[in-house]
């Protein structure tokens, strides 16, 4: 065999293990490609010491052992659900909307590390995305009775950005940016909103885009119900007539102490407008708007009270939950005492979440939990 017949053969050998391999590549392509089902899967398969479950690539939940509620840790948001106002199952509960940094300390990109606005059940489930088409400090969130639109208030170094988004279209609305505390109320029917802005108060229709200056008396304490609208102020509590603007009544549960005990440092109001939640320095009131009576309780420090964490009242009074990281979920008693609770972590990454605000109020007629869980 001459040179050239053994180059030859060398040559055919080495194409026919060519064409082998290239024969093997399809299947071997077929094995190591997976869909990220899979990779959730197999992420799931591992024995966490935690006992975390991936709910999608990068986030999971862990369980509380006592309660059942899902503690979330949230890496990558994008991979997170939406808000999806098709969804008739997000909105069988009452939910709760609230800005959260889901990444700050986990994440290396600014987008984890910053603001969003996110919403959940009264229950701690079904977890969503709101907002984060924006960068700053989230201040004030408030959505509309019909759940379509996002009232919205961030800082950030062009100003005070007071904004609404149409939760259907994504569309951003700009109302203003200038500095100084926000303050958002939604009309009954989500056809307007009054807002802050230049330190004058705005009213801003939906339907036609017009901004118009007012003397409306409000504040993010206030709600529009049955044609009334009721607002928690520095002192009391008052009752107008929204199509004439004249106040009906007003309610002051302290007259006997000095100015600087008796203001509210907190405060909360029920959907409908008919209870009220306020602490002074010393006490802490529920007080009966539709009646016009209340209840108190002395401040102990340390001590639960009758009347503590009431930060979000139900429709009637009849549950309340406060906290956004941390969350209390109380039944009241027939007499509107704290009464049957849960306690649970509600977030496990970022550095802090808050400015829980109600949404969604009267479904289930407005109970915040299913059954008798609590």
């Amino acid at each position: 065999m001459n040179l050239r017949h053994t180059l030859c053969l060398i040559a055919l050998v080495v194409l026919s293990g060519c064409n082998q391999e290239s024969a093997k590549e399809p299947e071997q392509q077929a094995k190591n490609p997976q869909t990220i089902e899979d990779r959730i899967a197999e992420k799931n398969a591992q024995q966490w010491e935690d006992g975390r479950v991936y709910i999608t690539e990068n986030n999971y939940v862990i369980y509380d052992q006592e309660t059942g509620k899902p503690e979330h840790y949230i890496v990558k948001a994008k991979e997170w659900p939406r808000e999806d106002l098709d969804n008739e199952a997000t909105y069988d509960l009452p939910r709760v909307v609230f800005r959260w940094d889901n990444a700050r300390n986990e994440a290396k990109d600014h987008y984890d590390q910053r603001d969003k606005v996110w919403s959940i059940k009264t229950d701690g489930t079904d977890l969503r995305l709101v907002a984060d088409e924006f960068v700053g400090k989230v201040r004030l969130m408030r959505i509309s009775p019909n759940n379509r639109y996002l009232a919205l208030a961030y800082s950030a170094a062009e100003g005070m950005f007071k904004v609404i988004k149409d939760l259907k279209t994504g569309e951003y609305i700009e109302l203003g940016r200038s500095r100084g505390y926000p303050e958002f109320l939604w009309a009954e029917d989500s056809s307007y909103l009054y807002y802050v802005d230049k330190f004058k108060d705005w009213k801003y229709t939906l339907a036609t885009g017009d901004k118009q200056q007012v003397k409306t008396e409000f504040n993010e304490y206030s709600v529009i119900h049955d044609g009334k609208r009721f607002m928690v102020d520095e002192y009391g509590i008052g009752v107008f007539d929204e199509a004439t603007d004249t106040e009906l009544y007003s309610i002051v549960p302290d007259t006997s102490r000095s100015a600087e005990e008796a203001r509210f440092r907190k405060k909360s109001i029920s959907p409908m407008g008919h209870y009220a939640w306020v602490e002074t320095r010393t006490h802490r009131y529920l007080i009966d708007v539709k009646n016009k009576s209340f209840q108190s309780e002395k401040i102990v420090p340390r001590a639960v009270g009758k009347l503590r964490y009431f930060e979000i009242l139900s429709k009637d009074a009849n549950y309340t939950r406060d906290g956004a990281a941390r969350v209390i979920l109380s039944k009241l008693t027939e007499n509107k005492e704290f009464g049957p609770y849960l306690k649970w972590e509600k977030i496990g990454t970022g550095h802090s979440a808050g400015n829980s605000s109600l949404y969604n109020a009267f479904a289930n007629n407005g109970d915040f939990v299913k059954g008798e869980e609590l």
